[in-house]
């Protein structure tokens, strides 16, 4: 899973003047410590993901896009998702 916020709009009512805020969207910062297997294997999840959900959910949807880098901790796991940490400059 990676880092995630949401993102909202202030909108005001023409009517009666009343600002409300409106969740419009989330932003997804990327991992630099995971390999492009993961990433791929993530992304092809998403497509299937959007593919069987309803008309009607596919709408509700929120927009997400890629904003910088997550700051959240290289973890243990396996070669194939993790890269390994960039060798110390001697």
């Amino acid at each position: 899973m990676s880092s995630e916020e949401s993102e909202f709009e202030n909108e005001q009512d023409p009517i009666t003047g009343e600002t409300s805020t409106k969740l419009v969207g989330f932003v997804t910062r990327r991992l630099p410590w995971e390999r492009t297997n993961l990433t791929n294997a993530k992304m092809r999840r998403d497509r299937a993901h959007q593919r069987n959900l309803t008309p009607h959910a596919r709408q509700m949807a929120k927009p997400r896009r890629v904003g910088g880098d997550s700051d959240r901790p290289r973890p243990d796991g396996p070669g194939w998702a993790v890269r390994p940490p960039p060798a110390a400059s001697e």
